[in-house]
């Protein structure tokens, strides 16, 4: 009796890894048959880069199937690209363009470097948007590969991105864009609590109801999140805060008690 009991346990227990293996070979069947071809992915950067075939060398192209997308890097005789493209819809998630070496240098004079308002209509232009759907977060003059760079980071719709011009001839160097998963992204929105109870919060969260020296209070996204940072000090200390932009709640905060 104690065989026969031994054997039925056996067979369920084979039975029951066998129609798991089976499950999980039909699920990998419907993944892959909604998985666009790789070639397809790659003529979808090159695409985006406005490239052709013969004007490249593909470096790699792999596929990230946590992540289901594609990596795909190439370069050209000026620059090198590294194109992220959806395994699925073949939407481009990201785009970095950056140049090949860093003895590309711009002998121009000051007279020549265009202005940060001209460098952000070229994003703009770029990107066939409106000046009122594109909300600036960060905007910086750096030096990089030999010549002068405006960094910008800014959002529109449901996008986020960060773009490199040259600050002489208006070329754009590097271009990464990301899916922020929001319906109404402008910090005038209904949904954002605004900066002035942003601060409020702040000051309540600190138990301070006395004058403050106000640094900045700037709204931004950190991971995807909506956020107001806040830095303010008082009775010389430095206070820091990032607040939730939707439900006022306090994600994070910074005291610095040293004298300042």
């Amino acid at each position: 009796m104690k065989k026969k009991n031994i054997y039925i346990i056996i067979i369920t227990t084979i039975a029951i890894v066998l129609l798991f293996i089976v499950l999980l070979l039909l699920l990998d069947r419907i993944n892959n048959r909604s998985i666009i071809p790789e070639e397809e992915a790659l003529s979808i950067a090159l695409q985006e880069a406005n490239l052709t075939r013969e004007e490249v060398t593909i470096t790699s192209t792999n596929r990230d199937h946590d992540d289901r997308k594609y990596e795909i890097e190439f370069f050209d005789q000026n620059y090198e690209y590294d194109i992220e493209v959806d395994m699925v819809t073949g939407r481009i998630i990201k785009i970095e363009k950056d140049v090949r070496n860093g003895n590309i240098i711009e002998n121009n004079s000051s007279s020549d470097q265009i202005t940060l308002d001209e460098a952000k209509e070229v994003a703009i232009n770029y990107l066939n948007l409106n000046q009122n759907e594109v909300t600036f977060t960060k905007s910086k003059l750096d030096f990089e590969h030999g010549t002068l760079i405006y960094e910008l980071e800014f959002y529109a719709s449901d996008m986020s991105y960060e773009m490199d011009i040259n600050a002489y001839n208006k070329e754009i160097v590097r271009i990464e864009k990301d899916n922020l998963n929001h319906n109404n992204l402008s910090e005038e929105s209904d949904r954002y609590i605004g900066s002035s109870k942003a601060k409020e919060i702040a000051l309540n969260h600190a138990k301070i109801d006395g004058n403050v020296i106000w640094e900045r209070t700037e709204f931004d996204f950190d991971n995807r999140v909506a956020v107001y940072e806040v830095e303010f000090y008082y009775n010389n200390q430095e206070y820091n805060y990032e607040i939730n932009a939707v439900d006022g709640s306090v994600i994070k905060y910074e005291i610095d008690r040293e004298s300042w």
